[in-house]
């Protein structure tokens, strides 16, 4: 019994040589490499529309559960010419394991085909910024790359804000700041199209929607995105200029630095000057001029107030905290200028989006002061000449001081020089172009404007007025609807003639009960009314609104409560520029105020220097009339 035991033993197969018969090896192998066939046909193409990053976290998930699923079954059935069955219940003599065999070794050297090719095909992926990566990229053929097939100017590139890798993570501030000093170091480069600040940060937080989609919304043929760690006193960032194309990377690298601003600024200058080195190579037809070195700061801390500032400025929050951060920023190098143009661009607004205890007066003040400071560091600061070419027309606008109208014109004009995509320049040029009377031109100002930066939703709003002003009343209307879709508007300045001429009565009621207009006034349906006809005579209505405004300490010469009034014959106000020459307003053109304030601001005096525009003609010897 013994030896018979012994003897099936010998005979019974090996573990090995089973797993072999039943082809679980073969299975093994097909399952491995049709699963990374898989994963790679899905990481290609899976971009392309735009999926979310789990989608291909699944199917790499779901795989790799199924392999061992499919181990098993493959050890306990066979597929027979029957169907799929029990292998314990098939007749091993009539077994065709060595046929599905040879199928199998088939299927697998397919596999394996469809591999190799998809190894040599496939766009080479996006790599980590390293020095080796850079060193790698330099060496690689310079070739001009195929023509865009998006219509973006090959010589095109967009900043994306950097990523803040700090631990924890509060240096958002810094990273953008890095990455908008690089933008605007390449916005001076000739020849070269970059995408606007707040349109290439409009994709903060939503990296997942891939590259070439990016380029693809913002019109531009590359893309630069990076990362930022600061850790005690070192800081690394990486960047990665990316053909968005071709989805390829044109140049990377990683900075290890001593965080210093000599540092700081040193890694900006050579980031930007490799991008241009690379657009260069990569675009030889396309004509892109060199780096100007930009102005630095001598202390980290002037610099990390400033950025800290900035951002608040531009969002318009927490003013008096950023001039706060800006007078400690010159404290600590009062030789930065461009801290000290911000703190000038800033009062103004301080002024317009606080309670601040400063008078107009005070503020208009500091602003010079501060502007005549960049311009001793700078003289080409095109912000400090715009500031202060800005605060002179503000003067003319409220007539607190009569301006010469030409030489504020000109300095705009000088500015835009320096930097034709100063937005703001372009945004308070328009303005005085409107306060002259010349729509036309002030409409060119703001488009421009909007060009540069379509979320600059100043230029937006003077955009869709300067268009209503102009006779262009659906124009406007679109303009101002593409505005709400976008998110370039506030909830700030409204255009109540606008609502009231689309019978927007809802739109109207709400905003006219907004803080900066007349909250608590109880007949908001009067008032659209009224504007829904502005021919009759409103003087009551006016007088009963001035009455409350009064009682309840409402501003109405804030610039806001005048929008809906001066159309309704309130005349003593005074006018916003869109106002002016706006078909609402045709009643107060006819009115000794109007008359009075074209010659108290300088608007006269401009027009006996440089000539009447075509809504207005001299009468007499020393008098006009407006249509």
């Amino acid at each position: 019994m013994i030896e018979r035991s012994e003897d099936a033993a010998a005979k019974r197969p090996s573990f090995f040589t089973e797993l072999k018969r039943r082809n679980v090896i073969r299975i093994a192998g097909l399952y491995l490499v049709g699963a990374w066939l898989v994963v790679q046909v899905a990481e290609t193409l899976l971009p392309l529309y735009d999926t979310p990053g789990w989608v291909l976290k699944s199917i790499v998930l779901l795989l790799a559960i199924g392999f061992v699923p499919a181990l098993v079954l493959s050890w306990v059935f066979e597929l027979t010419p029957q169907g799929i069955m029990r292998e314990s219940e098939i007749d091993r003599s009539h077994s065709v394991v060595d046929q599905t065999a040879r199928k199998l070794d088939i299927a697998v050297i397919l596999l394996l085909v469809a591999v190799g090719a998809m190894v040599v095909f496939k766009p080479a992926p996006r790599v980590p910024a390293t020095p080796t990566a850079q060193a790698a990229a330099a060496k690689a053929p310079k070739t001009a790359p195929a023509e865009a097939e998006s219509g973006a100017e090959v010589a095109s590139i967009a900043v994306l804000p950097f990523a803040d890798l700090s631990q924890a993570g509060d240096q958002g501030y810094f990273s953008d700041g890095m990455a908008e000093e690089i933008l605007n170091v390449l916005a001076k480069v000739k020849g070269l199209q970059v995408a606007s600040r707040t349109s290439a940060f409009g994709f903060k937080g939503q990296e997942n929607l891939g590259i070439p989609a990016i380029a693809k919304q913002l019109g531009v043929r590359h893309v630069l995105e990076g990362s930022v760690r600061r850790a005690g006193g070192t800081i690394r960032i990486t960047a990665q200029l990316i053909d968005a194309e071709v989805d390829r990377h044109l140049w990377s690298e990683t900075f290890d630095r001593p965080l210093t601003a000599e540092n700081v600024f040193a890694i900006q200058d050579e980031i930007a000057q490799s991008i241009v080195a690379a657009l260069v190579a990569a675009l030889p037809s396309a004509e892109v001029g060199s780096v100007s070195r930009p102005v630095s700061a001598a202390n980290l801390g002037a610099y990390d107030n400033y950025l800290q500032a900035r951002a608040l400025v531009q969002s318009r929050r927490q003013l008096e905290l950023a001039d706060e951060l800006l007078e400690q920023s010159l404290q600590q190098d009062a030789q930065f200028a461009p801290a000290w143009e911000l703190r000038a661009a800033a009062q103004a607004l301080i002024g317009e989006y606080t309670s601040t205890p400063l008078t107009t007066e005070e503020l208009e003040a500091r602003g010079f002061e501060f502007a005549e400071r960049a311009l001793a560091l700078a003289p080409d600061s095109s912000l400090a000449l715009a500031v202060k070419a800005n605060l002179r027309s503000r003067a003319a606008q409220t007539l607190r001081k009569r301006q010469d109208l030409a030489q504020v014109i000109a300095d705009f004009e000088r500015a835009l020089e320096i930097d034709p995509n100063n937005a703001n320049a372009l945004n308070w040029l328009g303005l005085t172009w409107g306060l002259v009377g010349y729509p036309g031109r002030a409409l060119q100002s703001f488009q421009r404007c909007v060009q540069i930066d379509p979320q600059a939703s100043a230029c937006t709003e003077n955009e869709y007025d300067m268009l209503q002003a102009l006779g262009r009343g659906d124009e406007a209307w679109q303009h101002y609807l593409a505005s709400l879709v976008h998110g370039a508007t506030t909830d700030q300045y409204t255009n109540f003639n606008l609502l009231a001429r689309f019978e927007q009565k809802a739109a109207f009621l709400f905003a006219s009960n907004q803080s900066k207009y007349l909250p608590r006034w109880r007949r908001h349906e009067a008032l659209y009314a009224a504007h829904r006809n502005l021919d009759t005579d409103h003087g009551e209505l006016v007088r009963e609104i001035l009455e409350f405004a009064k009682a309840e300490r409402i501003a109405v010469d804030n610039g806001y409560v005048v929008l809906l009034l001066l159309p309704l014959g309130a005349h003593d106000l005074l006018p916003v520029v869109p106002q002016l020459w706006a078909g609402e307003s045709r009643r107060y053109r006819q009115s000794p105020q109007f008359k009075h304030f074209i010659r108290e601001s300088g608007v006269y005096d401009y027009w006996r220097k440089t000539g009447f525009p075509k809504q207005c003609r001299p009468v007499a010897k020393d008098d006009f009339d407006c249509d």
